[in-house]
């Protein structure tokens, strides 16, 4: 950026190194300042300028300044100080200086610092999950049905395989489900069934209105509105699109992470990838918490006893209480990692749930 200044100060010299622009061999010079004048001299050269002729990089802490010359001339100095000298006076050179005292001033760090964490705390608490459901919302809903089929394409190629319930113990579940089948969301609703012995008793619900119910889930369930309780709440994530949510809220956090880090392969590193793995579970547990609201309001519009809800998901949490190879470790012990999964697990704390439930049972 070109000074404005009329004349350099008088009796200033500047050591430093000369690039004439047509080779890389590089001369000791000095600067100095002549009669209103600058002269730059070198074993083979002596050039008169003037302060209107030089483009002087701003000041970067004591990192080497560059002034550009004409002709492609570069003149590469450490002497900052009388650099700054030079340029006093000139429009840019105010403001190369005051930016050098920002850069210099401990405060106005710290607060830098501060508001850094603060807006990045914000953008990954805040930002993402209001920008992923607006997202989610404003998708077509072709891409939830594009997203939903190939889900449960993979789904069943891997983890999910053709049920092992009768077509009459099907068809008589997909009556009792009928009466909560209304499309939500903009979506039709479809129930299927599958068996997962590697899941066990679990549902799922797929963006494009898909829910799955494993035949272990039907057949921990003693009543068939438990298994309606179960379905209000799947049916809870389609309404508000958490499908959707989800895999928005996974890229979102996933490029943030990459454009504060600047580097693709900075996403395996520990460090970044632990606090975005549980930041996403964080998201997935406020959506958990949505759909058992909605559950709650399902059951009590159509005269349904919350405490089936409680129920099935108490018996849900012994079931896999029992699955565990820890089972006779002391108590103390049993509640640190309990702790420690709560915290990893993607779903609100099912004591919480379960509760829940059974208050609004009581009333």
């Amino acid at each position: 950026m070109p000074l404005m200044s009329n004349s350099p100060p008088s009796d200033l010299a500047i050591e430093g190194q000369f690039y004439s622009g047509d080779n890389s061999f590089r001369q000791d010079a000095l600067l100095r300042s002549v009669g209103g004048e600058l002269v730059l001299v070198t074993e083979s050269l002596q050039q008169r300028l003037s302060l209107q002729e030089l483009t002087i990089s701003p000041r970067v802490g004591n990192t080497p300044r560059y002034l550009h010359l004409p002709d492609d001339g570069v003149f590469e100095t450490t002497d900052n100080d009388r650099v700054d000298q030079l340029g006093r006076g000139a429009a840019t050179g105010r403001l190369s200086r005051l930016l050098h005292r920002l850069e210099n001033h401990l405060a106005l760090i710290l607060t830098a610092v501060v508001v850094t964490i603060a807006v990045t705390a914000f953008a990954f608490v805040y930002g993402v999950p209001w920008t992923a459901k607006a997202i989610a919302y404003a998708l077509p809903d072709s891409i939830a049905e594009q997203v939903g089929e190939s889900t449960l394409a993979s789904l069943d190629g891997t983890w999910l395989e053709p049920s092992e319930l009768s077509d009459t113990r099907q068809e008589s579940l997909q009556r009792h489900f009928e009466p909560f089948l209304a499309p939500v969301g903009g979506q039709e609703l479809n129930v299927l069934f599958r068996s997962a012995p590697a899941i066990g008793a679990n549902a799922l619900a797929l963006p494009n209105g898909s829910l799955i119910f494993t035949d272990e889930l039907v057949e921990l369930a003693e009543t068939d509105d438990e298994l309606v309780a179960i379905l209000a709440h799947e049916i809870g994530h389609v309404e508000h699109r958490h499908g959707m949510q989800g895999m928005v809220q996974s890229s979102l956090t996933f490029w943030l992470i990459v454009m504060m880090t600047g580097d693709l392969s900075a996403f395996s590193d520990t460090t970044v990838v632990v606090p975005a793995v549980l930041m996403s579970l964080s998201y997935s547990r406020t959506m958990e918490r949505q759909a058992d609201q909605y559950a709650l309001e399902t059951l009590l519009r159509h005269d349904l006893d919350p405490g089936h809800f409680a129920n099935i998901m108490g018996r849900l949490a012994a079931s896999a209480h029992d699955g565990r190879d820890d089972a006779e470790e002391d108590v103390e012990e049993d509640s640190r990692w309990s702790r420690l999964g709560d915290l990893l697990s993607s779903h609100p704390v099912t004591e919480e749930r379960i509760q829940r439930f059974r208050d609004a049972a009581s009333r």
